[in-house]
């Protein structure tokens, strides 16, 4: 009877807490409400079709705008929606490549991503600015109305610059006070869409080894097809929920956008809902405690599931009780029921049936047992400060950083190829990328020659993955800011980039419109880059992807040339190579 009323009470809960405000749809800032009428031209002549949907989940980020296909084609041109002005210019051979920042005076920013060129008053002044200052890639916000644009004008051209896998517009709508980006769909961009999203998988997680779930200590993954084999499962202890969903607007699209809305209800009560109409960027590494992440490492698949970790502060998830977890502890069968959701109205629906078993006859084991070794000394509160001091290795980790309350593991092994041992450090209880910057500091190496300090650099290791971070001199120690945890240590870059061409021999004739070479460094990465035409610096653009410099040869003179490339890494090592070319 005691077990009867727990349950009963915890329905009651969720019943009331069912009529608090859901993840919503709308969303208001000073004034601002999303739905203006002047944001539902597209910034490009095609039909809008989404190669990524908004708040589709990355690698520890949520997608911040509409990825809209350009028929596989570069140079379609992007016009301004409403009058504004060039707020903000950024060019890297990373990330959204060429970018374009326009803010408009209702207080909303739109922002162009992956562009081949900037057009007009807006591609001289880039153009200008990179000869003045001999770079390729910078980053400036620019004086209010220093380059007015109209509604309608022509901006740019789409391209495949930056981290693009191929040729699309990234297009983001923002409020211009903060930067906070919101779902451009949202503003009534015409686009077609009567398919419903798919549900590839739902999985039933134990929350610890006193749960069983089908008589097993294990998480069960259902698939659809699968459904029918189970009838009703048994399940003891508490446990949480995840699906697997996504969304296709075109058929035989072989993109799995992301999705609108998820509701989870139990016995038709509301008992978890999930939906990410606008967030900051400071929150969108959230994102990787809203997932499985050890799933989404292995596979690309992102369940969202229901339990909430106390470190995650936003709405983009809430479950109505008990932080996502279920118990139930009257041995009746309860429903479950996923409903998912597209902005058009689409849905989809699968129901499981779980009995509750209060007991199985399943006793605690001892699989926890080397977490609980490991995890026994260094216990981290989320919302607190945690600094690790051991000899030679240090590491502060502000308040915020991990999701809850966890264990910090800290070991220490030789490692031949490094001028230090590793120093490791790793989360017991949710393994999860930190959600912030924290600092790590080693001693610098025994006996270093003073000469060959700045070519010392801090790595992180996982794996076969070898990174160099931005490494600093502080009070006689070696610093640098990470985002991620595992192995530590101290690693000497003493070798020179290397460049070499792809498309011309030195001394033979030239006919193609660009001079491409390759880049490569070893350890500490390329920081800085010149080309020189017979004696005069020219533009090379950097293309991350490829790991090559492109001049337009249109430069080169008739008869021989010097083309001259330098190159310099993060450790201060140089290289210059001088070819002849013939055009």
């Amino acid at each position: 009877m005691r077990k009867f009323l727990i349950f009963t009470i915890i329905a009651i809960l969720c019943q009331s807490l069912q009529a608090q405000i859901l993840p919503s749809e709308t969303f208001h800032s000073n004034g601002f409400q999303i739905g203006s009428k002047d944001y539902t031209t597209m910034p490009i002549r095609l039909p809008l079709l989404m190669a990524g949907s908004f708040a589709e989940i990355r690698p520890n980020h949520f997608h911040s705008g509409l990825d809209i296909k350009t028929d596989g084609k570069e140079g379609e041109h992007v016009y301004a929606p409403q009058d504004g002005y060039v707020s903000r210019i950024n060019i890297s051979a990373w990330g959204g490549g060429k970018v374009l920042y326009i803010t408009h005076p209702d207080g909303y920013r739109t922002v162009y991503m992956h562009l081949s060129e900037f057009c007009g008053e807006i591609g001289k002044f880039v153009r200008n600015y990179q000869y003045a200052n001999h770079v390729y890639a910078f980053d400036i916000e620019l004086p209010k109305d220093s380059i007015r644009v109209r509604k309608g004008q022509l901006v740019a051209l789409t391209g495949n610059t930056g981290g693009s896998s191929g040729p699309h517009l990234h297009y983001e709508i923002r409020l211009a006070e903060n930067d906070q980006t919101i779902n451009p769909l949202l503003f009534g961009l015409p686009y077609n869409d009567n398919i419903a999203p798919t549900i590839a998988g739902i999985k039933i997680y134990p929350a610890d080894d006193r749960t069983a779930i089908g008589g097993k200590r294990e998480t069960l993954t259902i698939l659809p097809k699968q459904l029918p084999m189970y009838d009703t499962i048994t399940v003891s202890g508490r446990f949480y929920t995840g699906i697997y969903t996504y969304d296709q607007h075109e058929p035989n699209s072989r993109n799995k956008n992301g999705i609108h809305r998820i509701e989870l209800y139990l016995d038709d009560t509301l008992f978890y809902a999930y939906s990410v109409p606008t967030f900051l960027f400071e929150e969108t590494r959230a994102i990787n405690a809203i997932i499985d992440y050890p799933h989404y490492q292995r596979t690309r698949e992102y369940y969202i599931i229901t339990r909430h970790l106390r470190g995650d502060r936003n709405n983009f998830s809430i479950a109505y009780c008990d932080n996502g977890f279920l118990k139930f502890n009257d041995n009746k069968v309860h429903r479950l029921r996923y409903r998912v959701s597209d902005h058009k109205g689409n849905y989809s629906q699968q129901t499981l049936y779980l009995r509750a078993k209060e007991n199985q006859g399943l006793e605690p084991t001892n699989i926890n047992s080397s977490k609980k070794i490991l995890a026994s000394g260094e216990p981290i509160t989320y919302f607190k400060r945690f600094r690790l001091d051991r000899e030679g290795f240090s590491a502060d980790i502000p308040p915020y950083t991990v999701y809850d309350n966890d264990h910090l593991a800290y070991s220490r092994q030789n490692d031949p190829a490094s001028l230090s041992d590793r120093h490791r450090i790793i989360l017991i209880d949710n393994p999860l990328p930190p959600h912030q910057s924290f600092e790590v500091t080693l001693d610098k190496p025994h006996g270093i020659d003073e000469s060959l300090v700045s070519k010392l650099t801090i790595v992180c290791i996982n794996g076969n993955n070898v990174s160099a971070l931005p490494t600093t001199i502080k009070n006689g120690r070696l610093s640098a800011p990470t985002r991620s945890f595992g192995d530590f240590a101290i690693r000497i870059d003493t070798v020179a980039p290397t460049v070499k061409p792809t498309n011309f021999g030195n001394g033979k004739p030239f006919r193609t419109s660009r001079i491409t070479v390759k880049i490569a460094d070893n350890l500490s990465g390329i920081v800085s880059y010149s080309c020189f035409i017979n004696g005069e610096w020219q533009l090379a653009e950097h293309d991350g992807k490829t790991a090559t410099l492109n001049v337009d040869a249109r430069y080169l003179n008739k008869g021989q040339n010097r083309v001259t490339f330098r190159l310099a890494d993060a450790a201060g090592n140089t290289t210059e190579k001088t070819w002849k070319i013939v055009k």
